[in-house]
């Protein structure tokens, strides 16, 4: 892993790489497409439907920098980001708190996302279940795309593959009230065989895997 640095600026936070000079990835979720309607915050979109409208409440077991966690907040699900890895998780932390002294995203996320810090599985069976727990595990890059996105590439230099991943979905399966739903990759096979419906985007999908009593 390479070297990274938190830096603190006038206009925000950014995380710098070794390779970076006069600007890093910027720590916050102003960037994000928040147009609704036909953008990313619509119900037609494929995460939202992988979600579904029944649903209140979702953890996002593997929330990383957050970009998913804001966008489901957004559409109006109350949303716990878990992510274990702790200098992710200060970014995060750092993401949310500029997201509450925002006043035009503040209109749009409300008070419906918080930050939990700490290992997924354990924290999952501490609580009452939400409705549905969302997981993206880190997952190899295709072979024949191009480099994923900065954010992508950030996180996987800092927190590596998830080993652990099957681990935790059936915990989450055991935890979900409604469903677990599983990010991958468009070419990418299940995470674990058995989907029970799948939604998809122009280079990723969401597997819907309902509750064991229900899905078996």
């Amino acid at each position: 892993m390479g070297e990274f640095r938190i830096v603190l600026l006038e206009h925000g936070t950014e995380l710098w790489d070794e390779h970076s000079r006069r600007r890093g990835m910027p720590v916050d979720f102003r960037s994000l497409d928040r147009r609704t309607g036909s953008g990313s915050l619509s119900h037609k979109q494929p995460i939202a439907k992988a979600i579904g409208r029944s649903a209140r409440t979702v953890v996002d077991a593997t929330a990383g920098l957050g970009h998913d966690s804001f966008l489901l907040a957004c559409l109006g699900w109350h949303v716990v980001a878990m992510e274990r890895h702790p200098v992710v998780g200060v970014l995060l932390e750092e993401s949310v708190r500029l997201a509450r002294e925002d006043a035009e995203i503040m209109e749009t996320m409300g008070d419906r996302l918080r930050v939990q810090s700490g290992d997924a599985r354990a924290l999952l069976q501490e609580q009452d279940p939400p409705d549905v727990i969302y997981l993206d595990p880190m997952f190899q890059p295709r072979r024949t795309s191009a480099l994923p996105r900065k954010p992508a590439q950030v996180l996987r230099q800092l927190v590596g593959l998830d080993q652990d991943e099957l681990e935790l979905f059936e915990v989450a399966r055991r935890c979900a009230r409604q469903r677990v739903v599983v990010k991958r990759a468009d070419d990418a096979p299940p995470l674990v065989e058995g989907v029970d419906l799948s939604h998809r985007g122009k280079i990723v999908r969401y597997d819907v895997y309902l509750p064991l009593e229900r899905g078996s």
